[in-house]
């Protein structure tokens, strides 16, 4: 391959194997700048090609020994505690776990693109979730200034190159460090395709009486797994290619998802046409960005090729924004704020439309034109990049891996059936965790419960570790936009359809200091609970969203009170103000907000005392003796004297001054009953 001496460079300054953007190591050239600019068709191959005459400047290749995804094959032939298949946060997690409960564990994995691995053996998408490549893109995005860049006339596929260098360096800073993890637990990391082998598969009877003197319980089985296109290294140090079989007395599978490819895309045309899967070997820098789907991949990018200063980025929605964030679980107020922070900044969202033909998508070298579509309401639309994020399906009937074969429940989109406690699936010996089981599919959860599946399997006591799991418990939600949003809990719409009745208090980022001087836009929201005034979700946008999100999530699950949160100091300019701020908001929402708790304090009743409505009109009707059904300060005294609660004037100034909207200096028999109703014992659940 020809690279240009500033790419070169640049490729130079962000990994120290410049040369390693090709699997197999060869003889590479340094090509001096000439004229017309050339895309690269990867982003591992993004540098800068030129196609006049120029002068070649011979650069060795990269002949250092693998150090990655290669085990000595005298490991691999020895009975393994646990083999996980697949190499995301989840199976990497559920190694480390076993390490950790002292068991011997092998993670085999088949790298996502040949592209991504280096010459080293180094996967850079290795250990990392679906999402990293945007995640890092989005870093970029905010920290180069590619208006800047092109003041300087640099050219669109030399800022490129330097956007992907440093996608690249925070890409081999993640597999890199999961490497280390790996092997200071002492676990193999194999690269290769991974089959699972049924029970009564030739190749796992033969394990079984091959290890039979090393299993405490021959009986308990094991299985075994079939690996193709392996690298290891045989007894005299050389590496080889190999086919092989290794045995675990448990098999975990994380072998995750793919992006789902709707008819009617001509995803063969991958020098123009992505999906959330090939978005991440992007290799130039768009003009114009039309994305299909308003999910969280979809709006995340959008917002990235925006902060990019792509100008042209539309995003087609086949609905409408409401339908579409409130699948996400999304509060309508975050929601809206979004879409008007995207509309701000220029990102178009067309809602009720769709491709309905690419009519024409230029072949690669044409760089100059774009693609041309059609849609469903008969206009047509040209774009420089088409992006499908139209979700994701697990990879559960994968032939490769084999699961039905083995006796692996799949269901028809591909999700694997599991206990929801353990994570076993119908196979013996066999468990699952990722997004392979299906939602919510999130690298956090993964993680969990590879985990959790883990230590059910290795488990040898009479407790059950899995006692307090709740596999449908709600989860926090970070949206990596700019900014960003952050969810848990409940939003107003399903805590009604709960049973509840709520306030929603909300703050500006404007309202807090920080948020005035550095990040203005953006919302803080807390549904709360009219009754009880407890947290019950937690809704943001804005900077650092993703991150505040936790601490709203702590509020929810904890029951926490509005009113505890007004009493809480929170270090000065911090976003965390936005929380009291919102707490306020709500407070003022509320028939009895926090000036009524100390009332209320002095006012509780001892549980065996009834205030039924019965008892409350008798007693004020005994003290309204002119029967206008009300009670000035003077009676409200003499009433609750006469209920044996003796109360100060001082408490019984304030209740009028409270409960006296109209200002008549009086109260009525209904304001008086809804404070009993507050300070009453709740009744016992039969």
């Amino acid at each position: 391959m020809k690279i240009s001496a500033a790419a070169a460079a640049l490729l130079s300054l962000a990994v120290p194997t410049a040369t390693a953007w090709t699997a197999v190591p060869t003889s590479t050239s340094i090509v001096r700048p000439s004229s017309v600019s050339i895309r690269s068709p990867s982003l591992l191959q993004s540098t800068t090609i030129k196609d006049a005459a120029v002068e070649e400047v011979a650069v060795a290749p990269d002949t250092g020994a693998r150090e990655f995804g290669v085990v000595n094959t005298n490991k691999l032939s020895k009975l393994y505690d646990l083999v996980v298949i697949g190499g995301g946060p989840a199976g990497v997690a559920g190694a480390i776990k076993a390490a950790q409960m002292g068991r011997r564990a092998i993670v085999i994995d088949k790298p996502k693109f040949d592209a991504g691995v280096l010459p080293n053996g180094l996967d850079l998408f290795f250990g990392g979730p679906t999402g990293l490549f945007s995640k890092a893109l989005r870093d970029l995005a905010k920290s180069t200034n590619v208006g800047a860049l092109r003041a300087q006339e640099m050219e669109s596929d030399v800022i490129w190159k330097q956007i992907t260098n440093g996608i690249v360096k925070l890409a081999m800073r993640n597999s890199e460090g999961q490497c280390r993890t790996l092997a200071r637990y002492g676990i193999d990391y194999l690269q290769g395709s991974a089959m699972l082998l049924g029970e009564d598969d030739e190749a796992n009877k033969a394990a079984e009486s091959k290890f039979e003197d090393d299993m405490d319980s021959p009986e308990d089985g094991l299985r075994s797994v079939k690996i193709c296109d392996a690298k290891t290294i045989d007894e005299d140090g050389n590496l080889v290619d190999s086919d092989l079989t290794v045995t675990g007395t448990k098999v975990l599978v994380c072998t995750g998802s793919k992006s789902t490819r709707l008819p009617g895309i001509p995803f063969e045309e991958s020098h123009r046409i992505f999906d959330s899967d090939t978005i991440n070997l992007l290799g130039y820098f768009p003009r114009s960005v039309t994305i299909s789907g308003l999910g969280i991949i979809g709006i995340e990018f959008a917002n990235i090729f925006n902060a990019l200063g792509v100008k042209d980025v539309n995003i087609l929605v086949r609905g409408d924004v409401e339908t579409s964030t409130k699948k996400l679980g999304m509060d309508m107020d975050v929601a809206n704020e979004l879409m008007r922070l995207l509309t701000k900044s220029g990102v178009k969202v067309l809602e009720g439309t769709s491709v309905s033909e690419f009519s024409y998508v230029p072949p690669p070298g044409a760089d100059d034109e774009y693609i041309e579509m059609k849609l469903n309401d008969g206009s047509t639309m040209q774009t420089d990049l088409f992006f499908a994020a139209t979700g994701r399906y697990p990879v559960g009937k994968n032939e490769e891996t084999g699961l039905e074969s083995a006796g692996v429940e799949v269901a028809d989109r591909g999700m694997v059936g599991i206990d929801k406690k353990t994570l076993a699936t119908s196979s013996k010996n066999v468990y699952a965790a990722g997004d392979v089981i299906g939602p919510p599919a999130l690298a956090s959860t993964s993680m969990e419960q590879a985990q959790r599946a883990v230590s059910a399997m290795f488990h040898e006591g009479d407790d059950d570790v899995t006692k307090d799991a709740n596999h449908d418990d709600p989860l926090s939600i970070g949206v990596w936009t700019i900014p960003e949003m952050g969810y848990f809990g409940l939003t107003k719409e399903q805590a009604e359809k709960e049973g509840y009745s709520v306030v929603e208090g909300t703050a500006r980022f404007d309202q807090c200091l920080r948020g005035r001087v550095f990040a203005p836009d953006g919302l803080c929201k807390l549904v709360v609970d009219e009754k009880e005034g407890t947290v019950l979700g937690c809704h943001l946008i804005g900077k650092e969203a993703a991150e505040m999100v936790h601490y709203g999530m702590a509020l929810v699950k904890a029951g926490t009170s509005i009113f505890e949160i007004l009493q809480t100091v929170y270090t000065a300019v911090t976003f965390h103000e936005l929380f009291k701020e919102a707490a306020l908001d709500a407070n003022s929402k509320l028939d009895f907000g926090v000036e009524w708790q100390e009332i209320f304090a002095i006012l509780q009743s001892e549980c065996d005392i009834d205030f039924s409505e019965e008892y409350l009109r008798e007693k004020f009707d005994s003290i309204d003796e002119d029967g206008s059904g009300e009670l000035d300060e003077e009676e409200m005294g003499a009433l609750f004297g006469a209920m044996g609660r003796t109360v100060s004037k001082r408490i019984i100034a304030n209740i009028m001054r409270l409960s006296d909207t109209d200002g008549n200096g009086t109260i009525d028999f209904g304001e008086f009953k809804a404070i009993f109703d507050k300070i009453a014992c709740p009744k016992d659940e039969e």
